[in-house]
This record gives structure tokens, C-alpha cells and sequence, in this order.
């Protein structure tokens, strides 16, 4: 009987070892996976604040007097007192532009990009 005793607690030590060394190698995996999708979280997180940042200046610069003055001369054909105003029409391109930016930077000054 006492060598039933011994495997029993041999085999039971053996499941128990087992046990301990899968809990932690899932531990391990987890914890892996856990620092990768805060890598990924952090580098979207600076993404949406380097486009916040440009729709704020989108924003600031759609309210200033510069861009009020553009559209009512370029749009509305608009001049002030004393001035002509002329229109001068571009040649047509033969192939579209393709530009990767989100479409609002487009309509920033060159200096604030």
C-alpha cells in the first residue's frame, strides 16, 4: 500500500509542477499581449492629437479675418473700394493629384502645416 501512496503522490506532484509552469507561460503570453496593445493604443492616442492639433489651427484659421477676406474675393468675386478685380482661369491638368492627407489639411496655409 505505501507504494500507491508514493505514485499517487508522485503523479499529483508531477500534475501540480505542471499546472504551476502552463499558469505561468499563460501569465507571460497575456502580459505580452497586454504591452503590444498599449504600444498600439499609445501610438493611435499621438495619431488623434497630431489631427486635433491641425483641425484646431483648421479652426483657427476658418475664423480669422484672412480666410473671410480669401473666400469673399476668390468666391464671391468681391473687391474693396478702389480695387478691380479680374479673373485669370488656369489651364486644365491632365491627371488628377492623388494627396494622402485628410482632406480639411488641404484647406490650411502652407506656413501652418
Amino acid at each position: 500500500m505505501p507504494w500507491i501512496v508514493r505514485r499517487i503522490a508522485f503523479v499529483g506532484s508531477l500534475l501540480l509542477v505542471g499546472f504551476v509552469v502552463f499558469s505561468g507561460v499563460e501569465g507571460l503570453v497575456q502580459a505580452n499581449s497586454l504591452d503590444d496593445r498599449i504600444a498600439s493604443t499609445t501610438a493611435e492616442i499621438e495619431e488623434l492629437r497630431r489631427d486635433a492639433d491641425q483641425l484646431a489651427a483648421l479652426v483657427a484659421w476658418l475664423d480669422s479675418d484672412a480666410y473671410i477676406e480669401r473666400i469673399a474675393r476668390e468666391d464671391l468675386g468681391m473687391v474693396r473700394p478702389g480695387e478691380e478685380s479680374f479673373a485669370v482661369h488656369a489651364p486644365h491638368r491632365g491627371q488628377l493629384e492623388i494627396n494622402s492627407s485628410p482632406w480639411w489639411a488641404n484647406l490650411l496655409p502652407e506656413d501652418a502645416q
